[in-house]
């Protein structure tokens, strides 16, 4: 939680060009100056929340001065993923363009998570269609396609950088009475005819070969995982 000790002359290079320009006209209706504290500007603005753009626009200077994350992703690239996500641009590509973890894309879309709820108040208050407008162009259109599309063919390849289950794992069969290593790996075109993830297990009577369980499995470590859990259950015996 803030304190409202910053100036506004720190904040609002941190804040999208509209909201600064709204701060600006406000100080200059006023008579003030970049050097007042936070605190001190709404002091100057005590009935503030009876004019809702401007109520927004003195949140948002609360909202960057409590948020260390906020030189990262200003409010202006927050409206933007908004914006992009409403025009049907998945998670996984807004995080990829935005260089943010896909947890931060669903919290400033979702409308009942707790955090970014100014940027979901700007677009009420703006309306979709001319939010949209103020925030994107064909420019950052075109990018979030073309991020789209890669991460569309990625979904459809096998990915080696998909590696949560890479490593060993002990699996033991509901009917078997001894537990196995389990290797899951990717193995490259130069050892195997195609490139994916296939598992190993160290226990068998054939520990060194690798092993496809099916197609899909070859896409990602946890698909290859969650196959080989059946597959090789089927082919542990009872000693």
């Amino acid at each position: 939680m803030n304190n409202g000790k910053m100036l506004v002359s720190e904040l609002l290079p941190r804040i999208d060009p509209e909201t600064r320009e709204l701060v600006q006209t406000m100080l200059n209706r006023n008579g003030a100056h970049h050097e007042l504290t936070i605190k001190e500007l709404l002091q100057q603005f005590p009935n503030f929340g009876m004019i809702k753009e401007e109520r927004l626009a003195l949140l948002r200077l609360l909202y960057v001065e409590g948020n260390k994350y906020a030189p990262k992703l200003d409010f202006e690239r927050r409206c933007q993923i908004l914006a992009l996500h409403r025009t049907g641009i998945t998670r996984e590509a807004l995080s990829r363009m935005f260089n943010v973890d896909r947890r931060t894309i669903t919290h400033i879309c979702n409308p009942h998570s707790p955090n970014y709820k100014d940027v979901r108040e700007h677009e009420i208050g703006m309306g979709q269609e001319r939010f949209r407008s103020m925030f994107l162009n064909d420019t950052i259109i075109n990018r979030a396609l073309a991020f789209r599309q890669d991460t569309e063919k990625e979904t459809q390849t096998n990915n080696r950088f998909a590696k949560a289950k890479e490593g060993i794992h002990v699996v033991k069969g509901v009917n078997c009475e001894v537990e196995h290593r389990v290797v899951i790996g990717w193995r490259g075109p130069d050892s195997e005819e195609v490139a994916g993830w296939y598992y190993r297990d160290l226990d068998s009577d054939f520990p060194d070969k690798w092993f496809c369980a099916s197609e899909e499995s070859l896409r990602t470590s946890q698909a290859c995982y969650i196959a080989m859990l059946k597959d090789i259950t089927d082919k542990i015996m009872v000693p």
